[in-house]
């Protein structure tokens, strides 16, 4: 994880892994698990499993709030 990274009261941001912050990426970047996966060269599953944890790690109560919490915490970006 890089040294940029932002913490936030309640929320242990440094817990994330890098496969969560790569699917939070994309995911807020409009790329569905299905594709997200196929470019990782995954199991849709296991990149569920990791959104999953990042969403309950987040304190989200689904993905676009895991998202936009790690967007508002300066953990991933999107393109723009």
């Amino acid at each position: 994880m890089s040294q940029g990274l932002k913490h936030t009261a309640g929320t242990n941001t440094s817990e994330l892994s890098r496969l969560e912050l790569i699917g939070l990426t994309l995911a807020a970047n409009g790329i569905s698990t299905t594709e997200s996966a196929a470019r990782l060269g995954m199991r849709e599953e296991d990149l569920e499993n990791a959104l999953t944890g990042a969403e309950q790690k987040l304190g989200a109560r689904n993905r676009m709030q895991a998202v936009a919490a790690a967007i508002q915490q300066g953990l991933i970006g999107i393109e723009v």
